[in-house]
This record gives C-alpha cells, sequence and structure tokens, in this order.
C-alpha cells in the first residue's frame, strides 16, 4: 500500500524529483552527444552519494528511466517497513504489530523532498543491522567478510549511513556488554575488534578519498529555527505536511503500552534508543556542505523506536489493532497519491509548454512570493524549484539549479556555464521576481542574498534565454522591461530574457 502512489502517477511531487530524473536521463545519454552535452558531462567518482545513480542507470538499461527510478523507490519504500521488521524479528525471534506502527514513518521528510541516495541508503542500513543482530551469536569470518562488503556499499550509497549503521552496532554490542558484565579489556578488545575490521575500508576510503564538500562547508545548528522540523520530519502525508494526529496517536500507544506494563523494550536495545533520542534533538542542519540535517534523523528514531519494543496483546486485540494500522495505512497512501496526482497535472502542463522552448537554450526559474502569498491556501513553492530540469529532459536546456555540486556529485559542469549556476546547497533556491533588477544590474547592497544565495546570477539577462516565473493563482507581480512573455500557464509563465546594454560592457 505504501509503494503504490509511485505508480499512480507520472512524475512525482517531490521538490528534488525532477534533477534526478534529469540526472538519471544524462547517465544513459552520455554517449549519444545529446544537446545538454554542451553545457554538461558526467564524471564517475568514488563520491558517497550514489545509490540512485548507479541503481537507477543500471536499471535503465532495460526499462525507462521513470520506471526504473519508481523500481528504485519501491524498493527503498519496502525496506523501511521490512527492514524495521527484520530488526524486531532478529530481537525477539517475531514480528508483532509494532513494526505496522514504525511503517508509518516510510513517509518522512526525507522521502517526500526526494533525498533518494539518503532515504535508500536508511533502508539498506536497517537490514544490515538486522542481520549483524540475528548473526551476534555465531559471526564467523565469512560473515565479516560480508558485512565488510555491504558496509563499502553502503557507503557509496551515502555517507551518513554508514555512520547511522555505526552509532546502531556500537550501541547494541555496548548493550551486551553491560548486559553480560563483561568488562575486561580483553573482552572489550575482541567486541570491538571484527566492528572496527567491518568499517575499516570505509573509513581509510573516506580518509584518502575525502569528498570535497567534507573538506569545509557551513556547519550550524540553528535549533530554534528547526525545532518544530525536527518533529514533523518523522511523518509526512506529503510534502510540508506533517502527520502530527498520526504522530500522537503513536506516542500515545507508546507511553500507554509503558504504563500498563503492555510494551517492552529490548533490553540490548534502550542505549540505543537514547542515542539516537539525542542525535535526533542534537542533529545540525548543515554539515559537510550539505543542508537538512536535521531532517534525516527523526524518521529513523521513530522506527528503530517501534522496531525495539514488542506489544504485548490477546489475540483479538492484536487482530483489531493490526487492522486499524493497515486501514491508517491505506488512508495514507491514498492521501499521498491524490497530492501527487495535482503536481503530476502541473508538470505535465509544464512539460507541455516546453515544446515551444528553443533546444539547448538556457532556463533559470524566479518565484513571484507577492503572487504565491495572494492564494487563498498558499502552496508550497519547493516541489517547484527543480520544475525547469525537466527542460534538460525534453528540451537539452542548461538550468543553475541541476544537482552538480562538486564532491556531491557525478553529473558536472563545463565552462564557462560552472560559474552561472549554484555551487553548493545553500545556493539551492530561486531568486524571488522582486530581485531580478538588482540581479541585472550586479548590485549587492540592497539584498544580502545576492551575493550569498545567488552571486551566480548578476547580469543573468547576459547569460540566460528564458525565465520561467512560479506565480500559483496570485495577482501577478511586474517584470523587468527585458522580458516578454512566451506562455502563460496556470501556475507559471515563460519569459524571454533579452541582453540589455550592461551585457556589451561584459
Amino acid at each position: 500500500m505504501l509503494i503504490a502512489p509511485l505508480w499512480c502517477v507520472h512524475s512525482l511531487g517531490m521538490p528534488d524529483y525532477p534533477a534526478h530524473i534529469a540526472g538519471f536521463v544524462m547517465i544513459a545519454d552520455a554517449a549519444k552527444a545529446p544537446p545538454w552535452a554542451s553545457f554538461y558531462a558526467i564524471h564517475w567518482a568514488l563520491v558517497p552519494n550514489l545509490a540512485s545513480e548507479l541503481i537507477v542507470s543500471f536499471l535503465a538499461k532495460l526499462l525507462p528511466v521513470e520506471t526504473a527510478t519508481k523500481l528504485f523507490l519501491s524498493a527503498a519504500v519496502a525496506m523501511w517497513v521490512l527492514g524495521p521488521a527484520a530488526i524486531q524479528r532478529a530481537l525477539f525471534g517475531r514480528i508483532g504489530v509494532t513494526p505496522l506502527a514504525g511503517a508509518f514513518f516510510a513517509y518522512n521528510a526525507n522521502f517526500t523532498w526526494g533525498f533518494f541516495n539518503y532515504y535508500f541508503a536508511v533502508g539498506l542500513c536497517f537490514l544490515l543491522f538486522a542481520a549483524w543482530i540475528a548473526s551476534a551469536k555465531k559471526r564467523g569470518l565469512g560473515a565479516l567478510v560480508g558485512f565488510t562488503l555491504a558496509v563499502c556499499v553502503l557507503y557509496a550509497s551515502h555517507l551518513l549511513a554508514v555512520f547511522l549503521l555505526g552509532v546502531m552496532i556500537v550501541c547494541f554490542e555496548a548493550a551486551r556488554l553491560w548486559s553480560e558484565r563483561a568488562f575486561a579489556l580483553k573482552k572489550l578488545l575482541l567486541r570491538a575488534l571484527p566492528i572496527g575490521l567491518v568499517f575499516l575500508p570505509a573509513a581509510i576510503t573516506f580518509v584518502f578519498f575525502k569528498p570535497v564538500s567534507a573538506v569545509g562547508g557551513k556547519f550550524a545548528f540553528d535549533f530554534a529555527d528547526t525545532i518544530r522540523d525536527r518533529f514533523s520530519a518523522a511523518i509526512k502525508l506529503y510534502f510540508d505536511e506533517p502527520a502530527y494526529l498520526l504522530m500522537g496517536a503513536l506516542a500515545i500507544l507508546w507511553l500507554w503500552g509503558l504504563l500498563y506494563d503492555r510494551l517492552r523494550v529490548h533490553p540490548a536495545m534502550k542505549i540505543l534508543v537514547i542515542v539516537f533520542a539525542v542525535l535526533t534533538l542534537a542533529a545540525p542542519e548543515w554539515a559537510l556542505g550539505g543542508w537538512g540535517v536535521h531532517l534525516r534523523l527523526p524518521a529513523v528514531f521513530g522506527a528503530l523506536l517501534f522496531a525495539s519494543a514488542e506489544l504485548r496483546l490477546d489475540t483479538r486485540t492484536t487482530a483489531l489493532a493490526t487492522a486499524a494500522l493497515l486501514l491508517l495505512s491505506c488512508v495514507s497512501s491514498a492521501t499521498l497519491a491524490e497530492n501527487w496526482r495535482g503536481y503530476n497535472r502541473q508538470y505535465g502542463e509544464f512539460r507541455t509548454a516546453l515544446r515551444d522552448v528553443p533546444e539547448g537554450s538556457r532556463m533559470m526559474t524566479v518565484l513571484d512570493d507577492d503572487s504565491l502569498s495572494d492564494q487563498l491556501d498558499r502552496s508550497p513553492d519547493q516541489p517547484y524549484w527543480h520544475m525547469a530540469e525537466f527542460a534538460i529532459v525534453d528540451r537539452g536546456a542548461f538550468t543553475p539549479l541541476m544537482f552538480t555540486t562538486k564532491g556531491q556529485h557525478i553529473v558536472r559542469l563545463k565552462p564557462p556555464y560552472d560559474r552561472l549556476a549554484a555551487s553548493n546547497a545553500q545556493q539551492g533556491s530561486p531568486p524571488d521576481v522582486s530581485e531580478l533588477e538588482d540581479l541585472a544590474a550586479g548590485l549587492k547592497d540592497n539584498d544580502p542574498d545576492i551575493e550569498e544565495v545567488f552571486p551566480y546570477l548578476k547580469f543573468f539577462q547576459c547569460h540566460f534565454d528564458q525565465a520561467v516565473i512560479i506565480r500559483g493563482t496570485g495577482k501577478a507581480s511586474d517584470v523587468p522591461e527585458f522580458l516578454t512573455l512566451r506562455h502563460v500557464g496556470s501556475f507559471f509563465a515563460i519569459y524571454d530574457i533579452h541582453p540589455t546594454k550592461a551585457c556589451a560592457k561584459r
């Protein structure tokens, strides 16, 4: 049921979806000299963020890119459901009703944003942790070799997932040592040595082939601004729509079970639950050049919380609880599918309008915030941030917000276009229409965002051919005179950009 929405629409309503699709198409068509080859190139490198690039590109040899992408995401959702269930099976020897409750965390902020690689890698992380628990009593050389190879695969999928798996394993082994009162140095070393060997190749790879973004980059916590996001990220009905009622119901179920002695947390998982609760609250907003780290852990914590516990109910109550949870899963799935149908229609309208755009155009996205604010029900604008990346697929275009960050992605920009695009996550949002005049004049004193977020768009009229202005249904704002209307859609407009006198001086 949770996989079903992926197959109910052509284009998924995730903010990052168009850029991912564009990247997959580039990988698939790299040898065909497509129009976008004037702007982009594929540079394979040992980047710890390659899960979808490797798997989807392989599947795309046999299937259309969109179908291959949906198969990849279907596997990821399945792992988010089956992984916590496998953890409970390894802990208790059976699967109870709590993993069904934990399955709601499969719809989380990482999924609805479209953080493909991280989401897939964490699902794999759950399965590997379950295998580690299941092999606790007998873990021979062959198993250690297998885990070492699996951690290498996890590293290639996403770096943060390796860290999470390491924390899970260390917490689990620490709890076992505590229960066995095995505090002798020899026993500690014997327990630590296999863990070190399993993670050693990944650690060496990180040290000697450190991603460029990991060398520096912004590092910030911003607790006051992100505390609400940390809670809302755990379960999402769809993008920007937290399931507070559902999260409240799950919290009540958990507390009720503890108060009435119906719920038991496995002793080997108590340290892990506490550590992940702390990490969820303490995670930075920015780290290693990437944004949204604080959104990554709430759903992981929720899934582990329910995987670690067993709810002891009689047969009839278990059946009723199971039926209720399955019904809620169906409602969540239907809600997401209906929301995505709306974005699918809008994306389809935009891609139809692209037929009138010249091939090989240079296209930028602009937000009309006043127009969007005039809507009775302001919908989030993030799902449109990367909409122009469909033009890469359909018209071989150049866009400045395509995922090309050095050290994080294998799609790279060719000169001089590397100076006309966002170079990091901080620059990953479109400008507002009110900022176009200053950007065109190269002014920075009136708006600090121009220097910090949009430096690559200064004198944009000299480098870009079209602007896609996202307006929603509100009253349209005025645009600079050097923009002429090409197409008006139900929620956007495409303008041709004409060079100004300032371009002759550059």
